[in-house]
């Protein structure tokens, strides 16, 4: 979970509280809002330069054992047992920052949950430096060929689903043949995800996988939506993603790449955000980078390396963003491949017979733009299409003009269109405009006499020209706006046409809404909400919280009694504490043993040198000292 989604949670003055201690603790004080504070990593640096030991310990534990950051309450008591007192410390202070947040399962279980960002960028802090560049090893080709890229294939799946009828079973999925016809369209293939056993991806049909990918990538970009038992475009969210620059949209796949499809154990995060900030275009040692893995503090399982190339880099092959290869030795590397973060600045080519090639780099809303009248298919990493005369006359019956398909053409075009291009598009269009349907908007007043007042206005007589009924009228859909401003300025309230644009409304509204995937991956904290909690300073320590104030801050002599229980508690909690004995010398220690022997009380207190044993009657005074960290 993001951190402006957990913060959404809180009230304004759990807010402030935070912002208080980030004050007091760390001497950050600005006008940013908690949100953006926890999610800059230069504040997640600060933090770790000045967090105590115990806080360290807990971050250690969130980043490197936790799902994702979260800890069900049980889980977290189990890890900390052999430390409770550090450890609970430790998280409430990380709790009272905002690092950590409280949630809670319909109100009984509790857990504890790291949002994203700022287990990402501690994360940073835990990895070592980046190792400097090694000499390129010689590499053989991979037994898995590598996709053309997600981006590529989730364009192909829109193009279908805008020029196709895609109906949906009962169930809410494909129909076989359907479904045949869009795996066809794909290189995500089923090689690259053999490996997965994150459930219920494991329990998938093998074959139909890929499209099942690329299908929930596009649900939950929000760039199709299922509307009246059909999979349909949100043409707005659709040409918004058409927008993106490359390293806008491959942020994205990758962001949502991560969140959805990585196993959830604590070291896979680290993994993929290790790859994250690698230099691209450089061969990097998968043995190497487990092996910082390892040294950096996280527990990796025997097959890790198994795991990595079956669950994750094979995926990463499949989406085209990796390259990978095996060294003479039998290594194996991998590289980033830059062409999806590329610019997209190149133009295609078309001959004079109409056939146009289409390169990877060409901006993808120039490619959507021509594919209205021009078919398109993939031909390995290049898109080839050739112009014909019905899905032009389409184009230009659905209200396109010849002069618009001609400077589609060359707008993106990286040479001179020839001219026998244009001769046949006019000649294909004047065979179009023999039979041609248009749109119309038709307007129905409530009785003839209300279309006979409206013919005495001048101001309607622009409106008037296709009346097909005493009662009915037609206008172009350009005019609609117009006529239903003029309607409303003579006092008419027109009803037509508004159940229409509600429904429109509605359907752009739901383009906002977040939408869920194809599949659904479960995931440890679902079910889980953000509880608007700011902890005591002393939630964690009850015991040390209720030790008397005088044992803590005072430093003087006490009744035998009260001494005994004093350092009888003290070796409880296992706390340092400080006494003077009768002949002045000063020691402090931790009571290790209070018992009576040969009729004295005696006590046991270990050093830093050693242990060394005193009588009770020769304390002359004594305090108990908590640690810094309990401040």
């Amino acid at each position: 979970m993001r951190v402006q989604q957990c913060v959404e949670y809180l009230s304004h003055s759990t807010r402030q509280a935070m912002q208080d201690e980030h004050e007091k603790r760390l001497g950050i004080r600005d006008e940013r809002d908690v949100h953006v504070r926890l999610a800059d990593p230069a504040f997640a640096a600060e933090v770790w330069k000045q967090a105590s030991e115990p806080e360290r310990q807990a971050i250690r534990l969130f980043v490197t054992s936790s799902a994702r950051g979260f800890f069900r309450k049980r889980e977290w008591d189990r890890l900390s047992a052999k430390n409770h007192r550090h450890l609970a410390v430790g998280l409430n202070r990380l709790r009272r920052l905002g690092l950590v947040l409280t949630v809670r399962k319909m109100w009984s279980e509790i857990g504890y949950l790291m949002p994203r960002e700022v287990r990402e960028h501690l994360t940073c802090c835990l990895l070592p430096e980046a190792e400097s560049p090694s000499p390129a090893p010689k590499t053989l080709p991979y037994y898995i060929t590598a996709g053309r890229g997600l981006h590529l294939d989730l364009f192909a799946v829109l193009l279908f689903i805008r020029d196709n009828d895609v109906p949906l079973t009962q169930k809410g999925g494909l129909h076989r043949r359907v479904r045949q016809k869009m795996a066809a369209l794909l290189s995500l293939d089923r090689s690259h995800v053999d490996g997965w056993k994150l459930p219920p991806l494991a329990d998938e049909e093998p074959d139909g996988l890929p499209l099942d990918v690329v299908l929930d990538v596009a649900l939950r970009l929000g760039l199709v939506r299922p509307q009246e038992k059909r999979l349909v475009l949100a043409e707005r969210r659709v040409l918004q993603w058409l927008d993106m620059t490359p390293e806008q949209s491959w942020e994205q796949l990758y962001e949502l790449a991560a969140e959805q499809y990585l196993p959830h154990e604590g070291w896979w995060d680290a993994l993929a955000l290790w790859m994250k900030r690698s230099p691209q275009e450089q061969w990097h040692s998968l043995d190497s980078m487990l092996r910082s893995l390892a040294e950096a503090g996280f527990a990796l399982p025997d097959e890790a390396k198994r795991r990595v190339v079956d669950e994750w880099l094979h995926l990463l092959l499949g989406f085209g963003w990796i390259q990978l290869g095996t060294a003479a030795d039998g290594a194996l590397y991998w590289r980033w491949n830059s062409l999806p973060r590329l610019p997209r600045e190149e133009g295609w080519f078309v001959d004079p017979a109409g056939g146009i090639t289409i390169p990877p780099l060409v901006p993808l809303q120039a490619v959507w733009a021509l594919s209205r009248f021009c078919p398109l298919a993939f031909d390995g990493d290049l898109l080839r299409g050739e112009l014909q005369a019905k899905p032009l006359q389409a184009f230009l019956a659905a209200g396109g003009t010849e002069r618009q398909a001609v400077e589609t053409l060359r707008q993106s075009c990286a040479h001179p269109l020839p001219e026998a291009v244009g001769q046949l598009i006019a000649m294909w269009g004047k065979n179009a405009r023999q039979i041609q349907l248009e749109p119309l908007v038709r307007v129905r007043t409530a009785h003839p006499g209300l279309l006979e007042e409206l013919r005495q206005i001048e101001a309607f007589q622009p409106y008037l020209q296709m009346v097909i009924s005493p009662t009915d009228f037609l206008v172009t859909p350009a005019q609609e706006a117009n006529l239903l401003a003029l309607f409303r300025a003579y006092g008419y309230e027109p009803q037509a046409g508004a159940p229409m644009r509600e429904e429109r409304e509605a359907a752009d509204s739901t383009e906002d809404v977040p939408a869920a995937g194809l599949i659904a991956v479960d995931r440890p904290w679902d079910g889980y909400a953000v509880e608007n909690t700011f902890p005591d300073q002393w939630e964690g320590m009850p015991q040390a919280a209720a030790l008397p104030k005088m044992w803590t801050q005072h430093f003087q002599s006490y009744h035998p009694q009260t001494l005994r229980d004093l350092l009888q508690r003290a070796r409880e909690l296992e706390l340092e504490v400080q006494l003077r004995l009768s002949g002045g010398q000063m020691w402090e220690g931790i009571p290790r043993q209070v018992a009576v022997e040969m009729g004295y009380w005696h006590l046991t207190l270990e050093e830093r040198s050693g242990k060394r044993r005193c009588r009770l009657d020769e304390i002359d005074r004594v305090r108990i000292l908590l640690p810094d960290y309990l401040y």
